[in-house]
């Protein structure tokens, strides 16, 4: 059977995860816990970059309110990280460009990440403010 150069270098350098790697070949049952597994990351992924993606319409909303004086209850330099960071999300040259496969979102995620991390309180003080402007409408 003829092997890959990336197979080779695996059984050369990880002989262990190779040896590994051929029992699961090998194993249905082993196959079959290693599907529910990735089954599981990816419904998770997808949940987090679900969440993610719904925080980053909030932060816009929240932008577009504070713009249209509708909403104060925020700092200046809260919003100014917030419309930074969603103007290098948005463009299309970044440190590491889009189109390179797996890591061209990197930096945008990377970013998205910290923004959230750092303003979250706005976030959550934002949706309530939304909330409770439905409700007296």
């Amino acid at each position: 059977m003829k092997t890959s150069f990336l197979a080779s270098l695996i059984e050369q350098y990880y002989p262990s995860t190779a040896e590994k790697v051929q029992q699961l070949m090998q194993s249905n049952t082993m196959m079959e816990k290693l599907s529910k597994l990735v089954y599981k990351k990816i419904e998770t992924s997808v949940q987090q970059y679900a969440d993610v993606a719904e925080r980053i319409k909030i932060m816009v909303r929240m932008v577009q309110s504070w713009r249209n004086k509708s909403y104060r209850n925020i700092s200046t330099s809260s919003i100014f990280i917030t419309i930074v960071i969603l103007l290098y999300f948005v463009n299309p040259i970044d440190v590491l460009p889009d189109f390179i496969p797996i890591i061209g979102g990197l930096d945008d995620a990377i970013l998205l990440a910290y923004l959230l991390k750092v303003i979250d309180k706005e976030i959550e003080k934002f949706i309530a403010w939304e909330k409770l402007n439905i409700q007296m409408a």
